[in-house]
């Protein structure tokens, strides 16, 4: 009987590429010997490797290293380094797996951390709003990426509008009606926007008129009376019903006097029903687990137990919450339990940084 050692490499070849579908499982098949591990390597030489089998924090550059980045694996705690050249000293911001990175020419890409394939988009100083060479790395603060259509979303400029390009345009398009918009989503076929007026809005960037905003909703008083610094919204499908969600981080406001006590002390969910056009008061996720920051925010339920179920993964995510500080964003991250407000850290190390705070 042949040994496992003893197999042809293009044999264990087919093998590799059927079994190591994630990052994780390279040190079960890499330790079978030394041609099982030649053979690992072989299957994705020409990128980064597979994805992790839950989600990354992609923590921040370190100033000496210009060739890899360096992601916190929620799966087994441990460090993943990736080469990732192409984003160093550029501000980027993540959607669908992909970042988006801009530079201080203002030249933007799309650049997947895995496979390392790079799309070309337009520079950040081509939307109508003059934007000045200092304030490059507020260009563009939030995307979300709508690949099927090839289309992508931004947040953009020191007035936080709305804007979009589809790829191989040669410029942005704002959209002029928007302003003070603290997050975007796409949901049930539509654009969705909550901005600093309480109000949700929504577009369609693929209509007959892609520039137009519809106010959809406002939360009235009674629902929630006090002001809004930081919020996301995201959709959520509850059986039949279509609900939008606001995510509001309260506690996080910094005067600019002691950048320190910019810290998340609680998040407060509200739901909007598209059809009954009711708010409410969400107090459980069920087994859902809801990322947000400064990535597009985004649902999870996992079945292993490792993800925590009714639970807010959070990360830095607003200028304000580190241009007071050197060291810069990351020291405000954490898990909010939606069940009884307490929180705990994801990631107990340091990782911070003025442009590219973890994600």
């Amino acid at each position: 009987m042949m040994e496992w050692s003893e197999m042809l490499p293009e044999v264990l070849d087919i093998i590799a590429q059927k079994y190591i579908t994630y990052y994780e499982d390279y040190p079960s098949f890499a330790g079978v010997c030394k041609s099982w591990r030649l053979a690992a390597a072989r299957t994705y030489h020409n990128s980064n490797g597979p994805p992790s089998r839950l989600p990354s924090l992609m923590l921040a550059e370190i100033s000496d290293d210009h060739e890899s980045r360096e992601c916190f694996l929620l799966s087994n705690k441990c460090i993943r380094k990736i080469r990732l050249p192409e984003a160093y000293g550029k501000m980027f911001m993540s959607s669908c797996g992909w970042l988006l990175t801009v530079g201080r020419d203002f030249a933007s890409q799309l650049i997947n951390p895995l496979s390392r394939e790079i799309i070309n988009l337009p520079k950040a100083n081509t939307f109508r709003e003059f934007i000045h060479p200092l304030n490059w790395d507020i260009a563009i603060q939030k995307v979300v990426l709508l690949l099927e259509s090839k289309l992508v979303l931004v947040i953009s400029g020191t007035y936080s509008k709305l804007g979009f390009c589809h790829i191989g345009d040669t410029k942005w398009t704002s959209i002029e009606q928007s302003k003070g918009v603290h997050d975007i989503t796409f949901y049930n076929g539509h654009i969705y926007c909550f901005d600093c007026y309480s109000t949700i809005q929504a577009c369609n960037v693929n209509g007959n008129d892609p520039t137009v905003l519809v106010r959809v909703a406002r939360i009235p008083k009674r629902v929630y009376d006090q002001h809004v610094s930081s919020a996301y919204i995201v959709g959520l499908n509850d059986g039949e019903r279509k609900q939008l969600l606001v995510i509001i981080k309260e506690g996080v406001f910094n005067d600019g006097k002691c950048p320190e006590t910019y810290k998340t002390k609680s998040f407060q969910v509200l739901a909007y029903d598209l059809k009954s056009r009711k708010w409410s008061k969400v107090k459980d996720f069920g087994r859902k687990t809801l990322f947000v920051g400064f990535s597009s925010s985004f649902w999870m339920e996992d079945t292993t137990g490792v993800i925590k179920g009714n639970c807010i993964y959070y990360t830095d995510d607003e200028e304000g919450e580190y241009e007071y500080s050197e060291k810069g964003g990351g020291r405000d991250m954490g898990i909010y339990n939606l069940s009884d407000g307490t929180m705990e850290p994801h990631f107990t190390g340091e990782s911070r940084s003025r442009f590219t705070p973890p994600i």
